[in-house]
């Protein structure tokens, strides 16, 4: 719904696509295409990625408005500002709920992330609280952790497992650094190889806490 973001992940690909194009997604402009949407037959819409959808007003109102008119949603956010309330609201309406968290410790998070560190621990606690409205209410709803591993950041991915297992997600991933045409986030693609004991890992707590681990090895 918006290209706004209060993050600034060093991985970042929507800042390579960029543009002054187009204007504002309006509360109407959004609910009207939800409903050609479901009009046309589109079976499922998800709020994802190249902006931070949780910023718009609207937002609770948009998922509610979805389901409504039959179609299926998921989204993927930082979590920053998916309070309690708001997911209260959301979590009976969506199929999946995303958190972007791209690291296990509250220092390297604020530097992957491009945060504050004291909203590790906003985020950290709302995960907590969409997990338990997930299991208090038996909503179908899953809810999911991701880590974009980049080899300048392998540090974080045992941290990351240890932290997504003692929250008990639906499942987490650890996928790889979506590089531009022009290499422009520098991620250097031959040094994944040398992280596969890491990932390993991660799988092994994942494994043995009960909580699917998914590693993206492709």
């Amino acid at each position: 719904w918006t290209r706004k973001c209060q993050a600034a992940c060093s991985f970042c690909y929507a800042s390579l696509q960029a543009s002054t194009d187009g204007g504002e997604i309006t509360r109407d402009h959004a609910l009207n295409f939800l409903t050609d949407a479901a009009d046309i037959g589109v079976r499922g819409i998800s709020l994802i990625s190249d902006g931070e959808s949780t910023l718009v007003p609207y937002y609770a109102e948009s998922i509610e408005y979805a389901k409504s008119v039959g179609l299926a949603i998921g989204a993927g956010s930082n979590g920053i500002a998916l309070t309690k309330p708001v997911l209260e609201r959301i979590l009976p309406n969506l199929s999946f709920l995303r958190f972007n968290f791209s690291a296990g410790t509250k220092k390297r998070y604020a530097e992957i992330m491009g945060v504050k560190q004291h909203q590790y621990d906003v985020v950290v606690q709302n995960i907590k609280d969409g997990m338990e409205i997930i299991n208090r209410d038996n909503l179908p709803c899953t809810l999911n952790l991701q880590l974009v591993s980049t080899p300048q950041d392998a540090d974080q991915i045992v941290p990351f497992a240890k932290l997504a297992a003692s929250l008990k997600p639906s499942y987490f991933i650890v996928k790889h650094c979506s590089e531009g045409d022009e290499g422009q986030l520098g991620v250097d693609y031959s040094k994944y190889d040398d992280m596969q004991g890491l990932y390993e890992e991660a799988e092994r707590i994942g494994i043995e806490a009960g909580v699917k681990a998914t590693v993206k090895w492709n």
